[in-house]
């Protein structure tokens, strides 16, 4: 059975150059905010949407509105689970029967363990919670 509780995501707005991850990284590790997950995307035009999952969500809010540097804040799911074939499948069950559309996903396997985030409308958080059984 995978483990699923509701994480807080924050967003933020970057330059797409080198070395802009790079700093946001380097300011994390000096105020000592350590992340469960990390997604980063071009969006064009010179600009990046970064997304992160702290292990304390108030510690990174209070530094990313203090610093600008949060542009939106949201709930998602991380699920954890021993890494095996179908390892999600229960999880998309469970909410495709709640009739709950996925807005995001990502997964990674490593040392036989899985880690996915599942990103929803934040309408249906709520919803999803109760279908995932979420922490």
């Amino acid at each position: 059975m995978n483990k699923v509780r509701k994480s807080t995501y924050f967003m933020a707005h970057l330059k797409d150059k080198p070395g802009a991850l790079l700093k946001v990284m380097r300011d994390l590790k000096a105020r000592n905010i350590s992340l469960l997950g990390l997604w980063g995307f071009g969006t064009g035009k010179g600009k990046a949407d970064l997304f992160v999952v702290a292990k304390n969500p108030a510690r990174l809010r209070k530094y990313w509105k203090a610093s600008r540097m949060l542009a939106e804040e949201g709930t998602g799911f991380f699920i954890t689970g021993t890494d095996r074939t179908g390892a999600l499948l229960e999880d998309l069950k469970a909410l495709a029967n709640a009739r709950i559309n996925i807005h995001a996903i990502d997964a990674i396997a490593a040392g036989g363990r899985f880690d996915s985030f599942v990103w929803v409308e934040a309408s249906k958080v709520k919803k999803a919670a109760k279908a995932l059984k979420a922490k």
